[in-house]
């Protein structure tokens, strides 16, 4: 597992959560390193191995936003 330190250098990316699925994948998050929600929505930023992972147990996420302003995807999961 990586550090946080490593963990922070990553490439960092928001997604949102949907609230019927929060437990699901904030475990899965979790699991795999530090999270953090990022405003009062279940807003949450993850590293690009978190959200490989999402991606592979094919658990819903909804991908937020660039910094660009870009939009960065349809729903997953």
């Amino acid at each position: 597992m990586k550090s946080l330190q490593e963990s922070e250098n990553a490439h960092m990316t928001k997604i949102r959560i949907a609230p019927e699925n929060w437990g699901r994948v904030w475990r899965a998050l979790v699991a795999a390193g530090p999270v953090a929600r990022v405003s009062e929505e279940p807003v949450y930023v993850v590293t690009d191995d978190q959200l490989r992972l999402l991606r592979r147990k094919k658990l819903p996420f909804e991908l937020l936003a660039t910094a660009n302003g870009q939009p960065a995807g349809k729903p997953h999961g």
